[in-house]
């Protein structure tokens, strides 16, 4: 059994890191099953190329994929929970999408980015287990999926802190996901969709049982800020907040991230 990582760039305008443990035989199979999976996926969520997103938006609705509904399903869902917080189309606000029967109606050009990378990274996960690794680590742009035995540690970085300084905390990460929302690389580029206006806050990482939901839940935790935290709960997910006090962990709130992460 070894371990064994890989790097691709200009994978969804981004990057691809993968860790593998598998047996030598079977490496070059299960990088290969998650190179397909994520340009099979690529071609359903993309908004840069054509896709099926950029169909459905095209044509104001259509019949989705089972991908395709379950990430609009669970968008739908983080949107109702989170007060529109987060929002499948945030530059729009309002309704955005409407189920009828096995049909979706698009009433907004759906911007799908704050669940894909996150459902895609998951899946390619997978991909690599049935292809025989033991165990996979998947980062899509910052966006983390673990399937497997054993477990990782993900190392999260201060917003405020110099590019040499040592990570803010550790995760431990088994199966599920971690994902990042904040002002480092990017400036303040996060809407709140609810005034149209970019969110202020600085950071905010979330450990879920996907990273799918992770990536959703890190950006209503970066704009609700420790209101969040109630909603993190009902998802089963944890997270730590970046304000000018330093960070506060949640749901259970109040405690020093190092202890409690």
């Amino acid at each position: 059994m070894g371990r064994y990582g890989a790097r691709w760039e200009g994978v969804l305008g981004s990057f691809l890191e993968v860790q593998l443990e598998a047996p030598w035989f079977l490496r070059e199979r299960a990088f290969t099953a998650i190179l397909r999976e994520v340009r099979r996926l690529e071609g359903i969520f993309s908004r840069h190329r054509e896709s099926e997103l950029t169909l459905l938006v095209r044509q104001g609705g259509g019949r989705p994929s089972p991908e395709m509904r379950e990430v609009l399903l669970l968008a739908h869902h983080l949107q109702e929970a989170t007060g529109g917080a987060f929002h499948p189309a945030p530059r729009h606000g309002g309704e955005a999408l409407r189920f009828l029967g096995e049909a979706v109606e698009v009433l907004a050009p759906l911007d799908l980015d704050g669940l894909a990378k996150g459902y895609i990274a998951d899946k390619a996960a997978e991909a690599a287990l049935k292809a025989g690794a033991r165990a996979a680590l998947v980062n899509l742009g910052g966006d983390l999926a673990r399937r497997g035995r054993g477990e990782a540690v993900v190392l999260v970085e201060d917003p405020l802190g110099p590019d040499n300084a040592p990570p803010a905390f550790r995760l431990p990460l088994a199966q599920g996901g971690v994902a990042t929302s904040g002002v480092r690389h990017k400036g303040a580029h996060l809407l709140d969709p609810r005034t149209g206006r970019p969110a202020s806050g600085l950071q905010a990482t979330v450990l879920a049982p996907s990273a799918c939901l992770a990536d959703g839940l890190a950006k209503a935790l970066f704009v609700l800020g420790r209101e969040a935290f109630p909603v993190l709960a009902r998802f089963q997910a944890r997270g730590v907040l970046f304000t000018g006090e330093g960070p506060v962990t949640g749901p259970e709130g109040g405690k020093d991230a190092q202890a409690l992460l």
